[in-house]
């Protein structure tokens, strides 16, 4: 999906414009795109992003907050990046909570929730067949469902505000670049997901308490080995 695409779809989905720039830019450094060390000028970004540079800012200083650069005076904000290390270890804390989200949301989730939750991956399989772009935009669309369909349904708002912090650290959309161009683990995501909503159905909470803190763990892995690639670092095992 274009940075472009993203802020439309993000100005219309209840997040603040800074917040979705800090999402477009932790994808660009996590990928590699923007290399560590590199200066981040607010007027350069502005004009590229099509946005005033209030939300740049405000993006930019909720990035040095989480360490991920570091603002300088009159110079801009220097990339620090984040370590395949920093991504494990905040893949650790939200897989066992959004496990427990899965959990409660077994036993609490309303006919239309199910609904949304089913349907979002219902639409994600028809776009299997399309254009890595389509089907990108439509995996992160339906991913963002299906996921924050399952936090609602927990019902816990102090939940909410814990995962929704840790997603400001490590957005979970950002997955599906290490999964592009492999048909088998974009099959085998696929499944995981079908497997924790199974689960969800049956309000069996253990089984989707397990099946989405493995999910959470398989997917933080595989974008921390492709931070450790580009980084020229051999990834852990």
């Amino acid at each position: 999906m274009s940075d472009g695409a993203i802020l439309t779809r993000g100005s219309g989905s209840g997040e603040s414009l800074s917040d979705v720039v800090v999402a477009v830019l932790q994808r660009r450094i996590l990928s590699g795109e923007i290399p560590i060390g590199t200066w981040l000028r607010h007027g350069a970004l502005a004009e590229e992003l099509g946005i005033s540079r209030t939300p740049v800012r405000e993006a930019l200083r909720i990035l040095a907050a989480q360490g991920i650069v570091t603002i300088a005076p009159n110079r801009g904000a220097q990339v620090n990046g984040q370590s395949g290390q920093d991504i494990r270890e905040i893949g650790e804390v939200r897989a066992e909570l959004e496990g427990f989200a899965s959990e409660l949301a077994a036993d609490r989730m309303d006919d239309a929730q199910i609904k949304r939750m089913t349907g979002s991956w219902e639409t994600f399989r028809e776009s299997l067949g399309r254009s890595p772009s389509e089907q990108a935009e439509q995996w992160a669309i339906s991913n963002e469902e299906f996921h924050s369909v399952i936090l609602e349904a927990a019902g816990n708002p102090y939940l909410s505000l814990t995962i929704n912090e840790l997603r400001r650290r490590l957005p979970h959309n950002l997955s599906f670049a290490a999964y592009a161009g492999n048909s088998r683990l974009i099959t085998r995501n696929l499944k995981e997901h079908e497997a924790i909503a199974d689960a969800i159905l049956s309000q069996d909470g253990p089984r989707a308490r397990r099946l989405m803190a493995a999910h959470i763990r398989t997917s933080i892995d595989a974008t921390a080995r492709r931070v450790e690639q580009a980084a020229g670092e051999t990834p852990r095992r």
